[in-house]
């Protein structure tokens, strides 16, 4: 149906109206009816539109090694234009948006466990650090019910890590500070990719922590003690890193947070 300009410009509202029919495929709190998934791929982004291309790759192999899936994007109050260049480069049926309006990590995180249907959850990341063939071998170990959550921790003594000597101070250090912390509670460096079955009642009760928003989840498997393996995993170096010392003062700043208030 063809609606003139002057007759937006005469009636805004018909022009609001247009802007969110427009705009409502591309929001999964709009789209809430969809089939029940298989797997949803999860990849919280914030200010992403110069790495968020690389995707693509994941998609291609995700196509080869999985059915009934979407890669969900969880916008964490992008004021880029990540979500243009998503919707430009990869095929509708292929993804989801999810909008939050806060940066935290865990904000679009506790979104989709809230609001997604599907079997199971796999946390990605957007820079394609992580070998992909976790992902296969995540999946054949959940099928078998048995174990509820896999992770791929650089900690792993079999992982290959082919990153910068920052890269690799930072996980150790991340280590021991868990151990000093939460030496009850992790033994590995859980800031890592993982698969995961949806039916786990806790993530739905997880706070909106940002670099914690990890640390948490796997605190509270622990605690509900969820059945889980850590595998060996590949991790190389990669460009466009945000990690800095601003977010490493911010991580500790919510570990302590959660330490003292909210465990």
């Amino acid at each position: 149906m063809f609606i003139s300009k002057n007759l937006i410009e005469i009636n805004p509202i018909i022009g609001i109206i247009i802007v969110i029919k427009k705009t409502k495929k591309y929001s999964l709190e709009n789209n809430l009816n969809m089939n029940k998934l298989e797997i949803a791929f999860l990849f919280p982004i914030h200010n992403e539109s110069n790495r968020v291309l690389k995707v693509k790759k994941f998609l291609s192999f995700a196509k080869k090694n999985f059915r009934n899936f979407k890669l969900i994007f969880l916008l964490n109050n992008c004021t880029d234009n990540t979500a243009e260049i998503i919707r430009k480069n990869f095929d509708i049926k292929s993804y989801e948006l999810i909008y939050s309006k806060k940066k935290h990590r865990g904000s679009g995180l506790n979104i989709a466990f809230k609001k997604i249907k599907c079997n199971f959850f796999a946390i990605c990341a957007v820079d394609n650090a992580w070998s992909f063939n976790f992902y296969t071998r995540a999946y054949k170990i959940l099928k078998k019910d048995k174990i509820k959550i896999v992770y791929g921790p650089k900690s792993h003594l079999k992982s290959l890590i082919k990153r910068n000597l920052i890269r690799k101070l930072i996980s150790f250090l991340s280590v021991i500070f868990f151990k000093i912390f939460f030496k009850n509670d992790i033994k590995f460096d859980c800031q890592c990719i993982k698969m995961f079955s949806s039916n786990l009642k806790f993530i739905t009760k997880l706070n909106s922590y940002n670099y914690f928003a990890e640390t948490e989840f796997a605190i509270k498997a622990n605690q509900n003690k969820i059945n889980i393996l850590l595998i060996p995993v590949e991790v190389k170096n990669t460009r466009g890193s945000k990690i800095n010392f601003f977010n490493l003062v911010n991580y500790v700043f919510e570990a302590l947070k959660f330490k003292l208030f909210q465990k």
